[in-house]
């Protein structure tokens, strides 16, 4: 559903998928609420073995009260063999 699975974001004009390394439960909680996905019910590193991107994004750092990513700190892009791609479920 659109409420659970591996989070990409659109950055730098591509998709990208973001990596666990960086994330809270403060990340967490803005993506759910930006998504209109009610509350984080978890989130950990992703299932999927396959790995489509050659690029990813970490460093995101989020008080938990902003309405989308994007007002979070900047993110940066590192290659995606650098650590574990996030999978999240919310609530909705």
């Amino acid at each position: 559903s659109e409420c659970q699975g591996e989070v990409e974001i659109y950055f730098r004009q591509d998709w990208r998928r973001v990596l666990l390394d960086s994330w809270s439960l403060s990340e967490a909680s803005v993506l759910c609420r930006q998504l209109g996905c009610g509350s984080v019910l978890n989130y950990r590193s992703s299932p999927s073995t396959t790995e489509h991107k050659h690029m990813c994004v970490t460093g995101f750092s989020c008080s938990g009260s902003e309405a989308h990513l994007g007002n979070c700190s900047s993110a940066q892009p590192v290659n995606c063999s650098s650590g574990e791609q996030l999978y999240i479920n919310c609530s909705g």
